[in-house]
Parts: C-alpha cells; structure tokens; sequence
C-alpha cells in the first residue's frame, strides 16, 4: 500500500483541522487547551476534544465521577455497552473513579458549529445511555 500524502493534501487537512479548533473555541466554555486538546464542561461532563490534523480526526472524550467503579457487575456492564456501541467506546477507570465515553470523527470536510453540536449531542446521549445504566447497576 501506498500512503503517499501530496503537499497539497496535508494543507487541506491541516486547515480542516486548524478551522475546527478555532470554531470550537469560540462555541465552547474551554477552560484548557494545549497543542492537541481543548477541555470544558458539558451538561455534568467533564469534556475533552482532541484534533489530530494528519487523519485529520475529531475525538470527544466525556468523563463523570462514579460510585464504586471497581465493581464486576460494572465492569461487565462496560462489556455489554461497548457489544452494542456503534458511535464510541465506553470504559472505567478504577484508578481515578469515573466513567469515560470516546467517540472518533473523520473531518473530511469543514466542520461548522451545527454538525459539530449534532455530533456531541449523538456523544451525549450515548455517554449518558452508557452513564445511567452503569450507576444503577
């Protein structure tokens, strides 16, 4: 296979990046940023988006405290979540005490503010699908 990516196509790919974050901090609350990521609240989450301009890719990450994380009944709750996932991935993290959802995005074209609420409002649902079924269990 040949991965040879043109000048040309790493430009588009790098603007596609640089214009989502530039979009996204202006429609997001951000409270951090760095080189790759932007963090802030969403509705109870704490909320991670990271941009990859190489792919270039989209990744949302949203974590919430958990009770009792360590538990098997939870964990293969997790289990069950991600054999019926199609948008993301649903984990525990045991070590900190939270439940984490992550879903990843191709941008192959320029993202605006309303596909981008569309996609994290598809993210919230799964995230807090995946939230309220593990707290409960």
């Amino acid at each position: 296979m040949n991965y040879f990516m043109s000048k040309e196509e790493q430009q588009r790919r790098k603007e596609l990046a640089e214009h989502a974050r530039v979009m996204l901090t202006q429609v997001l609350p951000v409270e951090d940023q760095d080189e790759t990521s932007l963090t802030a609240p969403y509705q109870g989450y704490y909320m991670q988006v990271s941009i990859s301009p190489l792919h270039p890719l989209l990744v949302i990450s949203l974590a919430k405290a958990i009770n009792h994380p360590g538990s098997a009944k939870k964990q293969r709750l997790v289990n069950r979540l991600n054999l019926t996932s199609v948008l993301g991935s649903h984990a525990i993290n045991q070590d900190v005490g939270c439940y984490s959802y992550r879903s990843t995005h191709w941008l192959d074209t320029e993202l605006d503010e309303n596909r981008f609420q569309e996609i994290l409002d598809r993210c919230f649902e799964e995230a807090d699908r995946g939230y309220d079924m593990l707290k409960s269990g």
